[in-house]
C-alpha cells in the first residue's frame, strides 16, 4: 500500500530510521529544502544547512545525524534560535567539516546517555575532519545529572568529542562543558593512534574527568586553548597524556600559549606513561608559553612504576612556561628514560596565604614505595627560577623507598628571594642526597622464619584503635588449631570506585577462598574452620584500592612486615617487636603529602617526634636494658594520605593494632 503524503510529511529524513517528529517546522524544512538535499546526495552541492534535514527543539537527534550521514563535505550546524537537544551520541564521517554557527548549543538531553560510553559526539577510524565553531559555540552535557547515583551508573567515559584512531583533525574555536567524563578524548585501539591533529582555540570548561587526555597520539598540537574548573572524578586535570598499552605513542606533541587554571583536585598538566616500555617509540612532548595556576598539583608527570630495567625513552620540554603557586612534581625520574627539560620557565612560590607546610616546594622527586632502587636523573634546567619565600628550598626529594642519585641534575636554575637572585647549586643538591640516601640504603628490611614465631598464652579484643587502615597488597597472619573455628573482621571504607577482594590462604599458601567486599564501612566476617595447625593468611594482592581495618581477637596475629606497608589516613598505634638483645634499632616512615609521627617505648612515653614528615624520615630507638623483649609503637597523627612504613632487621616484622593477640619471636 502506498502511504499517504501526510504520512511521507511527518517523518524526518534519516539514513537510519524514521524518526517521528510532529513539530510544524520539521515538515517545512523538509518541504522547502528538499531540493538542497538532492543536491547533496548527488554531490553537485559542497555545502548545506543541518536544518535543512530538519529541526526539533525537544530532540534533534535524527535530524542532525541525518545531516552528518549525508556526507556533505561542509555541514554547518545553524542556529535556529533554540538549542540543539541530542538524545545519544552523534557519529562522525570522514571528510567532513562541521560548522557550528555563533550562538549555536548543542545540549545533552536530560534523562539520555545512560551508557556508560555515551559521548555527545564520537568519532572512529576517521580521517580529513574538522569541528569548528564561528563566534560563539558551546557542546555541553550534563555532568550534575550523571554524578547522581540515582539517576546514573557512576561512569567517567560520558565525552564530550571522543576520537578514536583518527587522523588529520581539526577542532577549533568551541567551548566543551559540563561533561561526564573529558572534553575531548584523542583514544586509540593498543597499538593505534590519533595523527595530525590541530586543537586550537578551545575552551574546557568544568568537566568531570579532563579537559582533555590524550591516549596516543603522533603529531599533536594543541594552541591557545583553556582547560580550566575540572571536578568529578581522578584525575581532575587539565590535560593528561596516559597510554594504555606499549604499541601507542606520544610522540611530538605540542602545547603552545594554553593555560591550565583551577582544577583543584587534580593537575594541570598530567603525564603518566607508565604503560609504554623500551620498546614503545620515543615520547616527545614540548610545552611552550603556557600558564598554570590554582590547581592541586601544576605538572605531574610520572614515565615508569614498573618496566625500570627496559623504560620508554624522549623527552618533556617546558618553554618559557609559568607556574603561579602550582609545584611540579616528577614522580620516579631515572636515568635512561624520559629526559627532563625546563627552559626559561618560571615558578612562582612566594609566600602566600593558605599554602600547606607539605606542599611549599615548588620542585618535588618523589618515588613509589614498590619501585625498589631506582637511580635518579635526567633533569635539565636552562635560565628558569624559581621564587622563594626566605626559608623555602628550590628543589626537595621526598622519596619512598631506596634510591641514588646521578649527576644528570643539571644547568641553570635561579632562585629569587626578597627579591636578590642567586643561583641554585644543584651539585651540592646531589652531594647532600647521596649522603642522606646512603645511609637509608645501607639498612636491611626486616626478614622472619614464620616457623619461629609463638603465640600469645590468651585471646584478647582490640581495645579501640580501629582507624589504622591498610592500603594496597598486605598478608594477615592468624593462628589456628586443628578443628578451631575463626573469625578475623574486615572493614572496609571506600577510596574509589572500584572492587575490593581478598583471600583466604591456608598455612601452605593454597587459596581456600576468595572474598569480595562490600565498601560500606560496616565489619565483614572471614570465618573458617582450620583442617590443620598453623598460621592461615588473609591476602590482598592489589596495590591501590580501598582502605581497610583487619582485626582479630584470637591470639596470635599479625600484619607480615617484611616489605614496606601502607597505610592511608591513618591515627592511632602501630606496635612493632623489639626483640631481647637488640639495643637500637630503625625504622623509616615516609608519605607524600604529610603526617605527625611519634616513636614510643614500651611504656608509651615518647622517645622521639617528627612533625610534618614529607618524604621520608628514619626514627631510631635505642635501649639501655636489653635483656628481654618488648613491644614499642609508632602514633601517627594529622596523616593527609599515604604513611608508608618499614622495619628494619634486627626487628620482628609484624606489625597490629593488638598488641595483646600479637605473633612474637622469643
Amino acid at each position: 500500500m502506498k502511504p499517504s503524503p501526510f504520512f511521507l510529511l511527518t517523518l524526518c529524513v534519516a539514513s537510519t530510521a524514521a524518526v517521528a517528529a510532529p513539530a510544524p517546522k520539521v515538515l517545512l524544512a523538509q518541504t522547502e529544502h528538499s531540493t538542497q538535499i538532492a543536491q547533496v546526495k548527488s554531490g553537485t552541492l559542497k555545502t548545506a544547512n543541518a536544518s535543512w534535514w530538519g529541526f526539533d527543539k525537544t530532540d534533534a537527534t535524527a535530524c542532525l545525524q541525518s545531516a552528518i550521514n549525508s556526507g556533505v563535505p561542509k555541514l554547518i550546524v545553524d542556529n535556529t534560535g533554540s538549542d540543539w537537544i541530542i538524545g545519544k551520541p552523534l557519529i562522525l564521517t570522514s571528510n567532513q567539516e562541521i560548522v557550528f554557527a555563533d550562538g549555536v548549543v548543542v545540549q545533552a538531553k536530560e534523562d539520555a546517555f545512560h551508557g556508560r560510553n555515551d559521548s555527545l559526539i564520537t568519532g572512529k577510524n576517521l580521517t580529513n575532519l574538522t569541528l569548528r565553531g564561528e563566534g560563539t559555540a558551546i557542546l555541553r552535557m550534563r555532568k550534575k545529572d550523571y554524578q547522581d547515583p540515582s539517576r546514573y551508573s557512576r561512569a567517567e567515559w560520558r565525552m564530550g568529542i571522543s576520537l578514536v584512531d583518527c587522523s588529520d583533525v581539526v577542532i577549533r574555536n568551541l567551548t566543551v562543558t559540563e561533561t561526564g567524563g573529558d572534553g575531548l578524548y584523542l583514544g586509540a585501539s593498543s597499538s593505534g593512534y590519533c595523527k595530525n591533529v590541530l586543537v586550537e582555540d578551545m575552551n574546557f570548561d568544568a568537566n568531570h574527568r579532563l579537559g582533555m587526555a590524550v591516549i596516543s597520539a603522533e603529531n599533536l598540537t594543541v594552541r591557545r586553548c583553556k582547560f580550566n574548573n575540572t571536578l568529578g572524578t581522578g584525575p581532575n586535570g587539565g590535560i593528561d597524556f596516559e597510554p594504555n598499552y606499549p604499541g601507542q605513542r606520544l610522540v611530538n606533541c605540542v602545547v603552545e600559549d594554553s593555560e591550565f587554571n583551577h582544577n583543584i583536585k587534580g593537575s594541570g598538566i598530567d603525564i603518566y606513561a607508565v604503560n609504554l616500555d623500551g620498546n614503545s617509540l620515543p615520547m616527545s612532548i614540548t610545552f611552550n608559553r603556557c600558564k598554570i595556576a590554582g590547581n592541586s598539583v601544576g605538572l605531574a608527570s610520572t614515565i615508569v612504576t614498573k618496566n625500570v630495567s627496559n623504560p620508554v625513552r624522549g623527552t618533556v620540554t617546558m618553554n618559557d612556561c609559568h607556574f603561579d603557586h602550582n609545584r611540579i612534581r616528577l614522580r620516579n625520574p631515572i636515568t635512561k628514560s624520559v629526559q627532563y627539560f625546563f627552559k626559561n620557565c618560571t615558578v612562582d612560590y612566594s609566600p602566600a596565604d593558605g599554602k600547606s607546610k607539605w606542599d611549599n616546594v615548588p620542585l618535588e622527586l618523589t618515588t613509589d614505595t614498590t619501585i625498589g632502587p631506582i637511580e635518579l636523573g635526567g633533569i635539565a634546567f636552562d635560565h628558569s627560577t624559581v621564587i622563594l619565600g626566605e626559608n623555602t628550598q628550590p628543589i626537595a626529594a621526598l622519596l619512598q623507598g631506596q634510591a641514588s642519585f646521578s649527576d644528570q641534575f643539571t644547568g641553570t636554575l635561579f632562585a629569587i628571594r626578597n627579591g636578590k637572585t642567586s643561583p641554585v647549586d644543584l651539585a651540592a643538591f646531589v652531594r647532600g642526597q647521596r649522603e642522606y640516601w646512603s645511609q637509608i640504603n645501607s639498612l636491611k628490611p626486616a626478614k622472619v622464619d614464620l616457623a619461629s614465631l609463638q603465640i600469645p598464652a590468651q585471646d584478647a579484643p582490640r581495645q579501640g584503635n580501629n582507624t589504622f587502615y591498610l592500603q594496597g597488597a598486605f598478608t594477615f597472619l592468624q593462628y589456628a588449631k586443628n578443628g578451631q573455628q575463626i573469625t578475623v573482621n574486615l572493614r572496609v571504607s571506600k577510596v574509589y570506585d572500584r572492587t575490593t577482594e581478598v583471600e583466604l590462604q591456608d598455612p601452605s599458601g593454597k587459596t581456600l577462598q576468595k572474598y569480595t567486599l562490600p565498601l560500606d564501612g560496616k565489619p565483614v566476617p572471614i570465618t573458617f574452620t582450620a583442617e590443620q595447625t598453623g598460621l592461615y593468611r588473609i591476602v590482598r594482592q592489589s596495590t591501590f584500592s580501598q582502605k581497610i581495618d583487619v582485626t582479630s581477637s584470637h591470639k596470635g596475629n599479625g600484619l607480615l612486615a617484611e616489605k614496606t606497608l601502607r597505610f592511608l589516613s591513618a591515627k592511632g598505634r602501630i606496635y612493632f617487636q623489639v626483640p631481647a638483645g637488640v639495643k637500637s634499632f630503625t625504622i623509616s616512615v615516609s608519605t607524600d603529602s604529610s603526617a605527625d609521627v611519634a616513636l614510643l617505648d614500651a611504656s608509651g612515653k615518647e622517645v622521639t617526634r617528627q612533625e610534618g614528615v614529607h618524604g621520608l624520615e628514619l626514627l631510631s630507638g635505642t635501649r639501655t636494658d636489653a635483656s628481654k623483649s618488648e613491644f614499642w609503637s609508632l602514633n601517627v597523627s594529622d596523616a593527609v594520605w599515604l604513611v608508608n612504613v618499614t622495619l628494619y632487621d634486627p626487628l620482628i616484622p609484624i606489625l597490629s593494632t593488638n598488641p595483646d593477640t600479637m605473633l612474637i619471636a622469643e
